[in-house]
């Protein structure tokens, strides 16, 4: 009657490991694959703008360029 409750406490552990390991494999590899861009926001833009001293059309498209995360020059 011992050997009932040791052999469901051994396969309660065993699914539990066999659930979790393909879970956190699945988990490291998502990191690797995803890059996220690389977004500024308005503030910091606007800061960088007014340091080149940009002014009307050139400072539209530095904000635009720099909140959507292109190379600016």
């Amino acid at each position: 009657m011992k050997l009932l409750p040791l052999g469901m406490a051994l396969t309660l552990i065993s699914a539990g490991a066999a659930y979790a390991a393909p879970q956190a494999a699945a988990t490291a590899a998502a990191p690797a694959t995803a890059t996220p861009a690389a977004h500024k926001s308005a503030k910091e833009c606007a800061k960088e703008a007014s340091a080149q001293k940009l002014a009307g059309k050139a400072h539209e498209e530095f904000m635009k360029k720099c909140r959507s995360g292109e190379a600016t020059k």
